[in-house]
């Protein structure tokens, strides 16, 4: 996979954001990526929160926030598990690890995001760059069958 911006080789997101992968080629009834895209970036998103990119321990701050926010919309399931962009916009099974940090993932500037989705495809809980500032935004698929 290569930056698009530098042409430059990177590494894939879990490799990078310090994740397990526990399955490719998840169920195919989930919302695309650019379904996901689409509910993480449009002008009616407000973040459930935001760090200055500029403060001290910023991206530490922006993890934290994640993984709360995460855990309490129900993202990440039991056993640590969650969904991520794989390769070709594919859904990936991922296990948080110790060394997790969405953040690590994130290409400085470029205004990026890592989109992370519950198992059963229900919500999701983004870590994005916005200007000067990291967000988390969540969203909950209303149109999804239990």
């Amino acid at each position: 996979m290569t930056d698009e911006r530098s042409g430059v080789a990177r590494a894939p997101l879990p490799a990078k954001a310090g994740l397990e992968v526990v399955a490719q080629g998840v169920v195919d009834e989930l919302p695309s990526y650019a379904q996901a895209f689409k509910a993480v970036v449009n002008v009616e998103v407000a973040p459930r929160a935001t760090v200055a990119r500029s403060a001290p321990g910023a991206s530490a701050e922006a993890d934290r926030l994640w993984l709360e926010h995460a855990r309490t919309a129900a993202v990440i399931d039991d056993a640590g598990c969650f969904l991520v962009r794989g390769a070709d916009r594919d859904w990936v099974r991922v296990r948080r690890t110790e060394h997790t940090a969405l953040s690590a993932a994130l290409l400085p500037g470029a205004g990026s995001m890592v989109i992370a989705m519950s198992p059963d495809g229900r919500r999701l809980c983004a870590l994005t760059e916005e200007d000067d500032d990291y967000w988390i935004v969540v969203h909950h698929f209303e149109d999804r069958a239990v």
